[in-house]
């Protein structure tokens, strides 16, 4: 059970390893944590604390390369929907012979100290998360399971009821609602057919999750690993919460 980061804040971070997740999402794509932040939100997290993933902006063979040499213990590449991009991600994450990662793991393996630790068991002691989010990706999936050197796949069901969209389709009804609208049954009918395919292969299939139950209901059939909220969720519930009981006191 996993849950997302999405503000650039040391003490932000270190607060949710503290929160007992098996591991974490330092989003890249769509927050506010750039590269620049990555080296002190990476120190944020402790040994015996959740696993260290970072969500990639893009799938860029340098970006990749600089997050894992600063430590990052897995790599969520977003928008993986081809065997091509599922290629070039395994070449930007693991060393020859099984992609074409360049040497210089720096923060990674403890400014050198750890060089002869650290890079044997780089490739398998990292982790490279290929997040799939285009209908088309998720229907013809085995294509991309025949590519060697990735370590799991995750589901994107909002990108993907994006593509599921006709032509002159607009999101449907209530902003407010777009999650109800990305849970339709056609694309979790997508998101259940790459889950057993990725079964069938012996592959980690990873799903985010809209509640605790959700996130239950995934992982009791077969899902390897579920996210659950983020940082500004659990704060907007803890705030509705406590707001709540001062309301019920108050009365």
């Amino acid at each position: 059970m996993g849950a997302w980061c999405s503000f650039a804040s040391f003490s932000c971070v270190e607060l949710m390893t503290l929160l007992g997740h098996d591991f974490l999402v330092l989003d890249m794509q769509h927050c506010e944590i750039t590269l620049a932040h990555i080296p002190s939100l990476l120190g944020a997290f402790h040994d015996d604390g959740p696993f260290a993933v970072v969500r990639a902006p893009q799938n860029n063979y340098y970006a990749i390369n600089w997050l894992l040499d600063q430590g990052a213990e897995g790599i969520l590449v977003p928008m993986v929907n081809s065997p091509e991009s599922a290629r070039d991600a395994v070449r930007a994450a693991k060393y020859p012979p099984t992609g074409r990662r360049s040497f210089g793991p720096f923060r990674a393996a403890k400014y050198g100290m750890r060089l002869d630790t650290y890079v044997p068991s780089a490739n398998e002691s990292t982790a490279l998360i290929l997040q799939i989010e285009d209908a088309s990706a998720a229907k013809n999936i085995d294509d991309i399971l025949s590519v060697d050197g990735f370590d799991a796949i995750f589901m994107g069901p909002n990108d993907l009821a994006y593509s599921m969209l006709k032509p002159g389709e607009s999101m449907r009804g209530d902003p407010k609602q777009w999650s109800a609208f990305a849970r339709t049954p056609e694309v979790l009918g997508l998101c259940e057919h790459v889950m057993q395919r990725c079964i069938a292969a012996q592959v980690p299939f990873g799903m985010t999750a809209m509640s605790i139950d959700d996130a239950h209901s995934w992982l009791s059939r077969g899902a390897s690993f579920v996210t659950f909220g983020s940082d500004f969720h659990f704060m907007q519930a803890g705030h509705k919460a406590v707001g709540k009981s001062t309301a019920e006191q108050a009365q």
